[in-house]
């Protein structure tokens, strides 16, 4: 399912900004559906649709940012996706454009 209901997602975003202790949090959703086929001796021989969703965590401390994504929603991957982009922001250099 690459679209998520609006209440499911705005749940999502709001528990992940919610988590976050950073100065700065920005929780992006977006999703897709792909197709393939693949061809041998001129015939098919497989196809797939692939659909997925995406969260993507920015964090800000100071001029520092972080960003991790991820395509799982349990409450768990939620916590340990805003972590991880937490711990990144922390590691990072100082952005003068930020």
């Amino acid at each position: 399912m690459s679209i998520l209901p609006e209440a499911e997602a705005k749940a999502i975003l709001t528990k992940v900004v919610a988590l976050s202790t950073a100065d700065e949090c920005t929780a992006q959703l977006s999703g897709s559906t792909r197709g393939n086929v693949r061809f041998a001796l001129n015939n098919v021989s497989t196809s797939g649709i692939v659909d997925n969703v995406e969260l993507s965590v920015q964090v800000a401390f100071g001029k520092r940012t972080g960003v991790a994504t991820i395509n799982q929603f349990d409450d768990a991957s939620l916590e340990r996706v805003v972590k991880r982009a937490e711990e990144l922001a922390k590691l990072a250099p100082e952005n003068p454009e930020f």
